[in-house]
């Protein structure tokens, strides 16, 4: 039981998926700002075609992940109620 608290509350910083999304949204900032930066008020049409599609690649990788972390955190509250659950009717049986 003790080792399934610790599992649960492990921190986000030593996930390799959290590590590669923080750098993906820093990535994608700082492109948005050296975008910015570089036209400053003179944005063309392939600027701005850029600008747009690096908020809409973004966007669907920020969904991606969102949509992964609940799946797991699904999953892994399923398995913990079957592993609870068959524990209790084996020390049911005689």
């Amino acid at each position: 039981m003790n080792d399934e608290v610790d599992t649960l509350n492990k921190l986000p910083l030593k996930s390799k998926k959290f590590i590669a999304y923080l750098i993906s949204e820093v990535g994608w900032k700082f492109v948005l700002f050296y975008i910015l930066w570089e036209y400053e008020n003179k944005i063309e049409h392939y600027a701005f075609m850029v600008i747009l599609s690096v908020i809409v690649t973004s966007g669907f990788i920020q969904i991606g992940y969102i949509l992964g972390q609940a799946f797991v955190d699904r999953y892994t509250s399923i398995a913990i109620s079957a592993i609870e659950s068959a524990k209790d009717e084996k020390s049911k049986d005689p």
